[in-house]
């Protein structure tokens, strides 16, 4: 019979869910970062009030996912931390 317990322990699941929680927030902030990395490069001021209002209402939204990542890393690998 098949046993779970041979296959996934803590760590794994752990880093699983890190990883996870990380890759969101790259999927999600890939649009704030686009825009930031266009944001010199808008021209007018109109271009660029236009850029940020199209990404303030989500602005901190993404970052949830980045501070997900690293407390999970902290409550999972806590020798990482010194």
């Amino acid at each position: 019979m098949f046993n779970f317990g041979d296959v996934l322990d803590l760590p794994l699941i752990w880093g699983g869910l890190i990883a996870l929680a990380v890759f969101i927030y790259v999927l999600l902030d890939g649009f704030d970062l686009g825009c930031g990395i266009l944001f010199p490069f808008a021209g007018s001021d109109k271009n660029r009030s236009r850029m940020m209002n199209s990404i303030a209402p989500f602005w901190d939204g993404n970052e949830t996912w980045l501070v997900l990542g690293g407390g999970g890393l902290f409550a999972a690998f806590p020798v990482a931390y010194g």
